[in-house]
């Protein structure tokens, strides 16, 4: 983000403030400054007026011009083809020290010349124009004989703005962080621009109106563009090309105030949604926030669309359509500027033209969050007693409303502008860089020996537990790199880094992110095995994974091929190609007791997957691969396991006391309807709470026609030996329950 010192006093008043107070105080707020620059143009460089021009008496490409330089009229040879008669132009007088040349007295072609009409190259400004630089009285009221550095000094500060500071993309939002800063209120702008009689719903019409996640302000306006210099001269400072002249006015505005700004051509305006977007259409298509597929014609009537998007919301719909991004996309996933009037009025007040009367405004009402906050916790965070009146001083600063106040905590609503706040950790934040974190006292550090049995130990033993258990059920541990293929990953439906957080410097192109999953790894080691002609490849792993914001997790996967690690007296001793059963009896072997239910996951089997859940909380999932991917692979059929270690209880186990009495086993054979699942009727037998029921599940399953018959196994074990008309009598409470929902015995 690029502001300059000039553009910036436009929103708050910087006098008496040296520019490296700006910049420290920039950076003690926490928005780091990575570069400055200091325009100053060379002095007897003046404000001059052509008076005449005419051809050169002997070259055909040389101007024979008289410039009023205020204390005198200068005769000048100047060969730009621009130059005309009533310019007022930068002029060089004899003497004046440019960055390439020292202006001399020169005689060309026989016609001597006093000094040199100025290019903004020439006098060390960005290459912006063709021919000599003409100025205007945008910068400030141009004085004949002036010099020129009092209009175009300028000091350019370039900041790293962070991702999720998107109120911070703008002059204005970086003037707002500076109010906060030096403690300086803002300016009260005021603007000003024609208006017509003519209303807007003259020339506009809106068919629909189908507008869910967005906010739309349209104004009309009419006229001829006319580009005034200051806004060729900064964008030219904050290095921003555009396209025409009507996009020279938008990126200014933009850049200025950090509202998204469309121009359209006039046209009957469709709003609807498509792909969870909402779109205007006005011949073709814009996405709000998205893309902007909109051609401009300059043909005098235009329509001025501000606009604000959620920029949660946009960064979804991107990501699960695919969308195409642009500069717009930018801009609104970071979170763009939601005062829409405040962008439309700077942008109508640079423009200069008639502005047809009313507006069209489809604003959804955006509701500041509210969060409670406790003082003696926010103070906890920072380490040191900051008063209660700084904090409520400083949140004001920061334009947080004040909603109640109590001894010990404060009702906060957030600004709009700040999409990055949610909770307290945030504002005790923000407090602290306002506050200064140098205000904050060193303190002696203090090292006490604690006890080393700490949860990393645990979790490390917890860990090479589990890597002896699979170990013990013939597994073998493979180890690879944290890194993996980005394209990779997407293809196959997994979560990525977000491209700002990538790495720098990869090994390799095909390692060029940080993995989110271990299964394609493992998958690689399953194909490189089997080429290997090995008929068994249980393989596990245990590592870090990391998720779009690069948050570190650690997981533990399995995978089994080929042949099952048993032989099947069925088959007559012959081995037996692994199956689901398998893959779930190696995880209990391995976590213990859990629960299945239906699951989903990008490279698994449609109808082979599930959730792992234990002890009522989701930790993984256990699956057969899609066979397009095991394709992909170039293997047979593979089941894997995927668990989250974070969510395993690493307590140490305690011994429990063993019933030493008989469990009875009992099936039943039940006619269920079809749209039945089994999960219903789990439901329906555990909501029993039957204290002899240690263990039921499903063992058949047989197709009836327009009903299934379905054969429940349940284990029973109460704590003495339990008699025939006690069993019978659990067994018809299930039946009873099960016949109550329309489950009979068959």
């Amino acid at each position: 983000m690029i502001v300059t010192r000039k553009w910036l006093e436009e929103f708050i008043d910087l006098e008496g403030i040296e520019t490296d107070e700006i910049i420290l105080t920039l950076n003690r707020i926490g928005q780091e400054v990575e570069g400055y620059k200091k325009i100053e143009i060379p002095q007897n460089v003046v404000i001059g007026e052509v008076i005449e021009c005419e051809k050169h008496p002997n070259a055909d490409k040389l101007n024979l011009c008289k410039v009023n330089v205020g204390d005198e009229e200068l005769q000048i040879i100047c060969g730009a083809i621009n130059v005309a008669a009533g310019q007022r132009v930068a002029v060089a007088k004899i003497g004046a020290q440019l960055p390439e040349l020292k202006i001399k007295k020169a005689k060309l072609r026989g016609v001597e010349s006093f000094g040199m009409i100025c290019a903004a190259r020439e006098i060390g400004l960005p290459d912006f124009h063709e021919g000599i630089m003409v100025l205007d009285d945008s910068l400030g009221k141009l004085k004949i004989g002036e010099y020129v550095g009092k209009y175009l000094n300028d000091e350019i500060i370039e900041l790293g703005v962070t991702a999720n500071r998107g109120d911070s993309f703008s002059i204005y939002g970086i003037a707002r962080e500076l109010s906060a800063g030096i403690n300086k209120s803002l300016k009260s702008l005021e603007f000003n621009y024609e208006e017509m009689q003519e209303g807007i719903g003259r020339v506009v019409n809106i068919d629909k109106n189908e507008l869910k996640k967005s906010s739309h302000l349209l104004r009309a306006v009419e006229g001829e563009f006319n580009v005034p210099f200051k806004i060729e001269y900064r964008l030219a400072l904050i290095e921003e090309e555009a396209k025409n002249k009507i996009d020279k006015f938008i990126k200014y505005a933009m850049h200025a105030t950090g509202v998204l700004l469309t121009p359209m051509n006039i046209c009957n305006i469709e709003l609807d949604n498509e792909n969870g977007a909402d779109v205007v259409k006005c011949f073709g298509k814009y996405y709000v926030g998205i893309k902007n597929d909109i051609v401009v014609e300059e043909n005098g009537k235009y329509l001025i669309d501000a606009n604000f998007i959620n920029p949660k919301y946009v960064s979804e719909i991107v990501f699960l359509n695919g969308l195409k991004t642009d500069e717009y996309f930018f801009r609104a996933s970071r979170g763009s500027e939601p005062d829409l009037n405040f962008g439309m009025n700077y942008l109508l007040n640079e423009m200069k033209l008639p502005v047809f009367s009313g507006d069209i405004d489809l604003s959804n009402d955006l509701k500041p969050k509210i969060i409670n906050i406790n003082i003696n916790e926010v103070k906890e965070i920072i380490g040191f007693e900051i008063d209660e009146k700084s904090i409520v001083e400083i949140l004001k600063r920061l334009d947080f409303e004040i909603k109640s106040i109590t001894d010990e905590s404060l009702k906060v609503a957030i600004p709009v502008f700040r999409h990055d706040i949610e909770n307290i950790q945030d504002i005790t934040e923000e407090i602290l860089r306002i506050y200064g974190i140098d205000n904050i006292p060193s303190k002696p550090l203090v090292f006490e020996e604690k006890n080393r049995i700490n949860d990393n130990i645990k979790k490390i033993e917890f860990l090479n537990e589990l890597k002896l258990k699979a170990v013990a059920n013939g597994f073998y541990e493979v180890i690879h790199f944290v890194f993996e293929d980005k394209q990779r990953l997407k293809k196959y439906g997994f979560e990525v880094v977000d491209d700002n957080l990538d790495l720098i410097n990869p090994i390799a192109n095909e390692l060029d992110t940080l993995r989110s999953t271990l299964l394609l790894q493992l998958l690689d080691d399953v194909r490189y095995n089997r080429a290997n002609d090995y008929k068994r490849v249980y393989l596990f792993t245990a590592g870090s994974v990391y998720n779009s914001k690069r948050e570190e997790k650690e997981q533990f996967a399995f995978v089994l091929n080929g042949y099952a690690d048993y032989e099947n007296p069925i088959n007559h001793g012959k081995p037996q190609k692994v199956q689901f059963k398998d893959a779930v009896d190696k995880l209990s072997q391995l976590i213990g007791d859990f629960k299945l239910t239906e699951g989903k996951h990008s490279i698994a089997h449609p109808y082979q997957c599930a959730d792992v859940i234990k002890d009522g909380e989701k930790i993984g999932v256990i699956a057969k691969l899609h066979p397009k991917v095991a394709k992909d692979f170039d293997i047979d059929d593979t089941y894997f396991a995927e668990i989250d270690l974070d969510k395993l209880d690493k307590k140490s186990k305690q011994a429990k006391e063993i019933n030493r009495f008989q469990k009875v086993t009992r099936d039943l054979s039940l006619v269920v309807d079809k749209d039945i699942s089994y999960k219903n009727i789990y439901e329906i037998i555990s909501n029993l709470n039957i204290e002899e029921l240690k263990d039921f599940y499903p063992i058949d399953i047989f197709d009836l026609g327009d009903k299934n018959s379905l054969t429940v196994r349940f284990k029973l074990q109460g704590q003495k030996t339990l008699q025939e008309n006690e069993i019978n009598d659990i067994m018809e409470k299930i039946l009873k329950a099960l016949e109550e929902k329309g489950i009979r015995l068959r």
